[in-house]
């Protein structure tokens, strides 16, 4: 049966997410289609949603219904996400991946906080970067610990998660006690084998959308440029790092490179190569024992290491 319906997904993502990612159609109609694509995807139940700002930014937090009491006390014993969503820089939100966000917060029992970055081409690097440091700073400031906080970014979010915690330590912001990469982009050069090896099976990218992206959100700098394409910055210091990767996709070896370049800089990382699955595939809990035992993956992660310090005294 989960045979058929991984199948039935993958047929599913080539006909609806496929021809409407990429150019020729607007950016804007683009938004929208995935908004309204990811809502057949679903979201956890039992989830309280909450739009609020971080920074200025603008941002969704979910967190499991029933929880403590908000405080500066409880944030401190909470665990807590900063979820950086994908999109090839131009697309993505509250809009279509909160579904996804909601079963992360169910999973980890954490507070889930989803910032509204801004998109390319209206805004390129270092647009998002900056959006996001406020977003994890306005967090610490609403009382979670950086040691029970995690970064988790899928697609684009994986390289602005990944350029996120290289940025926090050089503004003496301390970082979190671990990253999650969902089939990270890291290299927007596309230099990765994998980007022509597995052009015809990945169900959902193509090198065209992956293009415009690349272009649209690294502006002026170029597309090796570290601050765009963080596989070649120096990855040293990077917290512990857990990357989870399709073996369908054309962004393959962006993962297996990281992994290989983090491990040789010193990082502690775990690369789980999911056989026969495709981009972002986690997203599909709702119907795949695969995802959803991705997820857990996860959640036990980001579990292990907000237990592996102890707990720190609340800011006053």
């Amino acid at each position: 049966m989960q045979r058929l319906l991984t199948a039935l997904n993958r047929l599913l993502v080539r006909i609806l997410l496929k021809p409407f990612l990429g150019p020729p159609l607007p950016v804007g109609l683009r938004r929208r289609w995935l908004s309204v694509a990811a809502k057949t995807m679903g979201g956890a139940r039992g989830v309280e949603r909450t739009d609020l700002r971080l920074g200025e930014v603008a941002t969704l937090r979910l967190r499991p219904a029933g929880s403590v009491p908000l405080g500066a006390a409880a944030m401190a014993e909470r665990p807590a996400i900063l979820y950086v969503h994908g999109g090839g820089f131009l697309l993505g939100g509250a809009g279509s991946h909160g579904g996804f966000a909601s079963r992360i917060a169910a999973a980890t029992g954490a507070d889930v906080y989803l910032p509204e970055y801004r998109l390319a081409p209206e805004h390129p690097h270092p647009a998002p970067g900056d959006d996001l440091f406020a977003a994890y700073v306005g967090m610490l400031e609403l009382g979670h610990l950086p040691e029970r906080t995690a970064i988790v970014g899928d697609s684009a979010g994986g390289g602005l998660t990944v350029s996120l915690a290289l940025t926090l330590p050089e503004m003496g912001v301390a970082g979190p006690a671990g990253l999650v990469l969902i089939s990270p982009w890291l290299d927007l050069t596309l230099s990765g084998a994998s980007v022509n090896d597995n052009a015809r099976i990945d169900p959902m990218l193509a090198r065209a959308f992956l293009e415009e992206g690349a272009r649209a959100h690294a502006g002026t700098l170029h597309r090796s440029d570290p601050r765009v394409s963080p596989l070649f910055a120096d990855l040293r210091g990077l917290p512990p790092t857990l990357v989870q990767v399709g073996s369908d996709e054309i962004l393959l070896d962006d993962s297996t490179r990281f992994a290989d370049r983090a491990y040789a800089a010193g990082v502690e990382v775990e690369l789980q190569r999911c056989e026969g699955l495709w981009h972002d595939f986690q997203t599909e809990a709702g119907m795949l024992a695969s995802a959803r035992e991705a997820i857990a993956a996860i959640a036990a992660f980001t579990g292990r290491r907000a237990a592996a310090v102890e707990p720190a005294s609340p800011r006053a």
